[in-house]
């Protein structure tokens, strides 16, 4: 070939090479782009992200009138459940050791009063703490569990020490070992009858590591009778005979019982 000739089809091959690269970037970018929207579009119907405080406050207190607790659960649904699935790991295979795990789209939550609180996820798929008044519209699937001498104040400062304390170990969202039922199973072993020393020395290294929390006479323990002990059946308040409610194996129960397997010889989404 001409070397004038080699030369020109050398500049072409070299157009040819840039206008490729170029496209292939413009390309890439659009469905960087692409992906970037859709993703937000789902975070955004998933209502991912820090929610403001709807409780009121007041002086928290652990030694209120005993009132009920319930965990409660509803479902994730539509497209953003999916997706939820599919991040949290759900769309992988789980080693056989692990056998069934929850399904991530059944979300727990506890409930006391008017207020819902709850493990929930930044747009990172970190844990955080929010809560919300009950009538917001979910409709809860709920189960009595025990009691809580806690305010709201109270529950809510409990809520915010157990997710510092779950991102402490681990701050994202895992599907077997950093969940909504994880969550629930910890902030039930924190505000239940009969815990009040266990959770007075807890809050108390919480308070030291983040300059948070204020509930009142913390470490004043106005119902010593109810304190955890090995005895089954202890004296009420009035004289009469009270039996010892495990909070959190009751809620270990009825989340086993009501919550959806899925096995791990299979996938979700096929």
């Amino acid at each position: 070939m001409d070397p004038q000739d080699q030369e020109e089809h050398e500049r072409k091959r070299d157009k040819i090479g840039h206008f490729l690269h170029d496209e292939w970037h413009k390309t890439a970018e659009k469905s960087h782009d692409s992906l970037l929207k859709g993703a937000l579009f789902l975070e955004h119907s998933l209502g991912l992200g820090h929610k403001p405080n709807v409780i009121p406050w007041s002086e928290p207190r652990i030694d209120c009138p005993q009132r009920t607790v319930l965990i409660g659960w509803h479902p994730v649904a539509g497209m953003g459940g999916k997706w939820l699935a599919e991040r949290s790991g759900l769309g992988k295979m789980v080693t056989k050791e692990i056998g069934k795990y929850p399904d991530p789209t059944q979300h727990w939550a506890v409930l006391v009063g008017d207020y819902v609180h709850e493990l929930w996820m930044d747009e990172h798929l970190d844990v955080i703490y929010i809560n919300e008044r009950v009538d917001s519209g979910e409709e809860w699937r709920t189960f009595e569990v025990g009691k809580t001498r806690f305010s709201d104040e109270a529950l809510r400062q409990a809520g915010e020490m157990v997710i510092h304390n779950m991102r402490l170990a681990r701050p994202e969202y895992n599907i077997i070992s950093n969940n909504c039922q994880n969550f629930a199973e910890k902030m039930l072993d924190a505000i239940q009858i009969g815990a009040h020393q266990e959770f007075a020395t807890a809050f108390a290294v919480y308070q030291r590591a983040t300059g948070k929390g204020t509930i009142k006479d913390l470490f004043v323990d106005h119902h010593p009778e109810e304190q955890k002990t090995d005895i089954g059946v202890v004296q009420g308040e009035g004289g009469e005979q009270l039996h010892r409610v495990d909070t959190v194996q009751n809620a270990q129960v009825v989340m086993d019982e009501q919550t959806t397997k899925l096995d791990n010889h299979r996938r979700f989404f096929e």
